[in-house]
This record gives C-alpha cells, structure tokens and sequence, in this order.
C-alpha cells in the first residue's frame, strides 16, 4: 500500500528547536564562565560559605557538622590556591591607574585600594604555602593578622572610588535625560549608563560585605557584627554579586 505523503509543516520537530540551541548557548557560556580563574574560584567561594551557614545555624548532625567543617577547611585552602600570582593584577591596575590624568586624591586611593588588595594577594600565598607544610605554621599566623589589615585598607580605597564614580554616572545620566528630553527612557545611551550604575552599586555592596568579613578578622571574632552566620551570610552574598559580575562579563 502507497504512504501518503505528510504535510511539510508536520517536518519542523525534527529541525532543530529554539530550545536545544538555547542549552547549547548555555554550556558554551558555562564553559567559558568556568575557564576563568575568578568563575572558578567564586563557586568555591560559594560552596564555602553555604558549609560556614550550615555550620553556623547548627542544623547539621553530629556526624555531618566535622565533614563539612573538613569541607569548609579544604576548600577555603583550594581558593588560596587559585590566587596565585593573582597580586600581579593588582599592580598593573596601579601602574594604569598612576598613568592616567587624575587627581592626588583618586590617585592615593587607587593606591590604598590596589596597593591594600595586592599586599593582601601576595600574603594570601605565603599563608597557602604554611598551611601546605612548606613554610612554617608560624608565619602564616602573621601573614594573616598583617594581610587582613592590608585587605580592610583596600576595600576603604576601592568603597570610596566607587562612591564617586557612581556619582558621576549619575550626573551623566541626568545630562543626557536633559539632552534628549526627561520624557525618553528608551535612550540606548542611558540605558547602557543605568545597566553601568546598577553593577557599580552592586559592587559597593560586595565591598561592603567582603569589608564586614575583614573587620572580624581584624577584631578576632569579637563583637555583634562577627557573629558567625552574620559572617557566613556576608560571605554567601558577596559571593553571589561576584558570580553574577563574572557571567554576565564573559
């Protein structure tokens, strides 16, 4: 017996779908997402503070709390791992930042920032070597005291550059809605200007953060604002903000 011949239309599943390519774009971005160092080291930052939450809330069994405080132990270690050389960035930017046309003022705190942030990197792996044996468990007690100093110092200079620079944007934006008239919100210019805005406040929000988990390593634990799910807490969203800015960059 002779097959009718279906309708053309009846052929279009087996093309292939908006959805598969879909995943396809999404495992392409996850790749390269994963090819950076900072992807990389921003899961494991995550991962580390969903163990310090657990911990902190005391939710976990008796059996469980040890693994996941050996979790938390490893691959905070792993994270220190991935930074190294990682100072290198730090002093580029320093050596950008001291060539461009600025102020004395921009120019001493991209110092304080750069310069807190690199001094803090370069410690970070002289810690990683005493905790991996190589050097003395000594030194690594020191190096932390000295690079949570040097980190707090950064995250001063980096919170206050990005204030101002979040002010500018702001003035620019409000020129250019002056310019093409209050009433056009679709400008593409000042969309791309507000997108800039909101991923530089989410920045002073990380900093913020990422600055309260340095003040209790500079205080040693003490007072209200250590309290350890505070910390963990301050941890997960820096972590967060920080995942979200290496996606949508790469």
């Amino acid at each position: 017996m002779e097959v009718e011949a279906k309708p053309t239309q009846n052929l279009k599943p087996l093309l292939p779908s908006k959805s598969c390519n879909d995943r396809r774009d999404f495992l392409l971005h996850l790749e390269a997402y994963l090819a950076l160092r900072d992807g990389v080291d921003k899961l494991l930052k995550i991962a580390r503070y969903a163990a310090k939450i657990a911990i902190a809330t005391s939710l976990p069994s008796e059996t469980i709390a040890p693994r996941l405080k050996a979790f938390e132990s490893s691959v905070g270690l792993s994270r220190k791992a991935f930074r190294l050389g990682k100072f290198v960035q730090d002093i580029n930017a320093l050596r950008a930042a001291a060539g461009r046309p600025t102020s004395v003022v921009d120019l001493l705190l991209s110092a304080a920032a750069y310069g807190g942030e690199g001094v803090y990197y370069f410690l970070e792996q002289v810690v990683w070597l005493s905790k991996a044996g190589i050097l003395s468990p000594e030194l690594a007690r020191k190096c932390q005291k000295v690079s949570a100093w040097a980190e707090l110092f950064g995250y001063v200079g980096s919170i206050t550059l990005k204030v101002k620079e979040v002010r500018k944007i702001r003035s620019t934006i409000e020129a250019r809605r002056r310019t093409v008239g209050s009433g056009d919100s679709d400008d593409v210019e000042i969309r791309k200007l507000s997108d800039k805005l909101f991923l530089k406040q989410l920045s002073i929000v990380q900093d913020l953060a990422d600055g309260l988990m340095v003040l209790g390593d500079v205080r040693d634990g003490k007072g209200f604002l250590t309290d350890p799910l505070v910390m963990a807490s301050a941890g997960m969203l820096s972590a967060f903000i920080s995942s979200h800015k290496n996606w949508t960059s790469c």
